[in-house]
């Protein structure tokens, strides 16, 4: 019985000890031995200047294989992304999520990408381009990161693309410098091709900037030691390597102001806003009927914005229109035959030698009723309450 009981230890000794080496041997996935892929197209601090006569043709993306200490993991898949310089991926595209090694997309496409990150169309922005490759799209553990590439890039502005948002910043607005606050945002004059906003200035001693993204400090836009209040050269600060530009100072006295930027010259002006301060409506769908001189004030959001609540008759013949000043018919505001109810545009009557607009038409039932008017955007909306 001994003997049988030693033969047993003996042959479970062995298990063990063949176990144990089989255990020591096991392959295992070593991230430190990893080789992340590196990109070799496009080159580091290549330029490029894209042209809306190629729009049709491919801008291509190369890189080698990710390589791992082991063999037969599967598909590795590529996570190609794209960022402002300096600006640690923060706000990355992604162009492309795929298993090849190799990737085109067409120059239009690449151009509007570009010019949806902030970068203005005829200016030269340096981007940062990198792949992260992974076996499992769930775990960060097997992610590995390229190097890093720096491409200079010069996109275009087609009529099919959009323009770029731009936004204004500082202590002389009424947003402070917070540049995650993007309710200051210019409009793009197609036609005269420059950004316009209509912005209420804080005085003398105050500043402003413009800039393109959300949480960014570049791209921005500034001016040098020439710039005044009422205008003067554009600074372009197009990443956080260059240094910022000088802020442009505020008019001496407070207000509502027209600030235009045009980029492609590289000038901005500043003028007193041409707007109304005040508004009131008017109407046989209000209660103040058509007596101008009760005519119902409205409350200023913004420069050229107004709103109110009121109630609104459905019973009423014409309906309503605003009014800039009570005891006046004119300045007039009014909308054109055949506007809807809830939204339109406005049209203005600036004196009384101008025919009448139309009036905005009464509601579809009697009720309350929010009502938005826009004189810089010539816009209206009414919202039931």
């Amino acid at each position: 019985m001994r003997k049988i009981s030693l033969i047993v230890f003996s042959l479970l000794s062995l298990f063990i000890l063949f176990s144990c080496e089989k255990d020591e041997t096991k392959a295992v996935l070593d991230m430190s031995k990893t080789q992340p892929a590196v990109l070799s197209e496009p080159v580091d601090a290549s330029d490029f200047m894209l042209l809306e006569d190629n729009a049709d043709s491919m801008f291509t993306f190369n890189w080698s294989a990710t390589s791992y200490n082991l063999d037969n993991l599967g598909d590795i898949k590529y996570r190609l992304q794209i960022d402002m310089a300096d600006s640690n991926f923060v706000n990355a595209k992604q162009l492309a999520e795929i298993t090849e090694t190799t990737f085109s997309m067409s120059v239009l496409d690449l151009n509007n990408t570009l010019l949806s990150m902030g970068i203005i169309a005829d200016s030269t922005a340096t981007v940062e381009i990198r792949v992260v490759s992974s076996l499992n799209a769930s775990t960060n553990y097997t992610e590995a990161t390229s190097q890093i590439t720096k491409v200079n890039f010069t996109p275009y502005l087609s009529g099919g693309a959009a323009a770029p948002s731009l936004y204004l910043i500082g202590d002389g607005t009424t947003t402070g410098w917070d540049n995650t606050n993007i309710s200051l945002q210019f409009s793009f004059d197609a036609d005269l091709e420059v950004y316009k906003i209509v912005a209420t200035l804080g005085g003398a001693g105050k500043f402003f900037k413009a800039f393109g993204v959300q949480g960014q400090w570049a791209p921005q836009w500034g001016t040098d030691a020439t710039g005044t209040s009422a205008g003067g050269p554009l600074v372009y600060r197009p990443d956080e390597t260059v240094a910022d530009p000088a802020a442009i100072p505020a008019p001496e006295l407070a207000g509502d102001y027209l600030i235009t930027f045009d980029l492609v010259n590289m000038v901005y002006t500043v003028v007193v806003a041409d707007i109304p301060q005040t508004m009131h409506i008017i109407g046989d769908a209000t209660e103040a009927g058509w007596t101008n001189t009760i005519a119902i004030p409205m409350e200023k959001l913004a420069p050229g914005k107004f709103q109110l609540v009121a109630n609104l008759s459905a019973t009423a013949t014409e309906g309503f229109k605003f009014l800039v000043n009570q005891g006046a018919w004119a300045p007039m505001y009014g909308t054109v035959v055949g506007a809807s109810f809830t939204d339109g545009i406005l049209v203005a009557r600036p004196t009384e030698a101008d025919p009448d607009p139309k009036a905005i038409p009464p509601p579809p039932a009697t009720g309350s009723y929010l009502i938005v008017m826009d004189v810089v955007g010539m816009v209206y909306t009414v919202t039931a309450q």
